[in-house]
């Protein structure tokens, strides 16, 4: 590693990484394998993984392309039941799950809508509301957090043609309502500046240590100086722009353990993507100084359009995982999609072993991590935004999930 100054016709299949041995081993299963709703929806957005009928197990929900919102009852490890959740306008990527209403069931929020959860979501579809007429075109990241100190969670929205602000949820929500919206950055409207993603999965939490919410924002954090109404910006040396412009997945999260938070990062929206994280000085503000994760692929990248960062391996230390998207604009070079997973061996983030975790012709787009099967660890749940002709799925849209099977420690 170095560094750097400022169901269908897919097969369940089982891997065993051979450097890491038996600490890392993953067996693929289908949740759906073409579209359920829409005959041609070419992919799917707006992901949630979340227990919406509360039965104790995890669900999945997803946008199809053709605007229907579809969420997968689990009901066993290769058995899941689709249910309508809703219909939206204008397709989506973006979506975070959230009780906005507060009534202790699991809505999701998309675009300038959100949906909410009857408390029967197996019986009746989720009833959408707005929460800003004024947005009519894709929303990329979406992500929750206390922006204001107020002890309730708001919702924090980037869109590359929208900019990116926060909404104060009403103690009342239940109607077509604009909520109050601040804005935080309107920068990337800007032709010369323009940033297409970079808040999500967790890109919005405690960067210098004052106790509420920054961003990392591809090549810049933000940091809350006022209660989520005043901004300053820090550079970050991360960020490489692609056909939509500066694009990645963030994660902010304290990888080497010594106190303060640092930030994971992948370039996304672009071929030949990087991974690395970013360390925090620990100074006020900090700057970041880049590791590069070690990259043993003998093709050029795909776009890392996944992040996620999570002890996967039982050692109490922060591992890295991310996917190459099927995209046809974007395949890497020289190989199908991958899965990769970074080992982290030494617990500080100073050594890591790359493995590939899911080798089988097929792509992931904004991964989602719970445990799905409730036996004590974490597995991973997928879907692709863009059907490629070339997938083990004949071109089909496919929902996956890779089931952690590595002994537990």
């Amino acid at each position: 590693m170095r560094r750097v100054a400022p169901a269908s016709a897919l097969a369940s299949v089982l891997l065993l990484v051979q450097q890491g041995g038996e600490r890392i081993r993953f067996q693929h299963h289908t949740i759906a394998s073409a579209s359920v709703t829409v005959a041609t929806s070419q992919g799917y957005g707006a992901p949630v993984l979340a227990d919406f009928d509360k039965d104790g197990d995890p669900d999945f929900a997803v946008l199809e392309r053709g605007g229907r919102l579809v969420w997968f009852e689990q009901a066993g490890k290769d058995v899941w039941k689709p249910h309508e959740l809703g219909e939206l306008p204008v397709g989506q990527l973006g979506s975070v799950g959230l009780d906005v209403d507060g009534d202790g069931w699991t809505d999701v929020v998309v675009g300038g809508f959100w949906f909410r959860n009857p408390g029967k979501p197996r019986e009746a579809p989720f009833q959408r509301f707005s929460y800003d007429a004024s947005i009519k075109t894709e929303i990329h990241d979406l992500a929750a957090a206390d922006m204001d100190g107020d002890g309730k969670r708001d919702v924090v929205v980037l869109g590359d043609r929208e900019g990116v602000y926060w909404y104060r949820i009403p103690a009342k929500p239940r109607a077509d309502v604009d909520w109050p919206r601040t804005i935080i950055t309107r920068d990337v409207l800007d032709k010369a500046d323009d940033i297409h993603g970079g808040i999500a999965p967790r890109g919005v939490a405690d960067l210098d240590g004052d106790g509420d919410p920054d961003l990392a924002l591809t090549d810049r954090w933000l940091e809350n100086r006022g209660r989520g109404e005043q901004w300053e910006k820090h550079p970050l040396p991360w960020g490489q722009r692609g056909p939509w412009g500066l694009s990645s997945r963030s994660w902010i999260v304290d990888l080497d353990h010594d106190g303060d938070a640092d930030i994971v990062v992948t370039d996304c929206d672009q071929a030949g993507s990087r991974a690395g994280w970013l360390e925090n000085d620990g100074k006020r503000p900090p700057t970041f100084w880049l590791h590069l994760l070690p990259d043993s692929a003998s093709s050029k990248r795909g776009s890392f359009h996944s992040l996620i960062v999570a002890d996967f391996d039982g050692d109490r230390d922060l591992d890295i995982v991310t996917a190459e998207q099927e995209d046809p604009k974007i395949l890497p070079e020289g190989a199908p999609p991958r899965w990769f997973l970074w080992e982290n061996l030494d617990g500080k983030g100073r050594r890591f072993a790359q493995h590939v975790i899911l080798d089988a012709r097929l792509g992931g787009h904004d991964m989602q991590v719970g445990d799905v099967d409730g036996d004590g660890d974490l597995d991973i749940v997928s879907k692709i935004w863009r059907a490629w002709p070339g997938s083990a799925n004949a071109g089909k849209p496919h929902v996956d999930w890779l089931e952690n099977v590595a002994p537990r420690r």
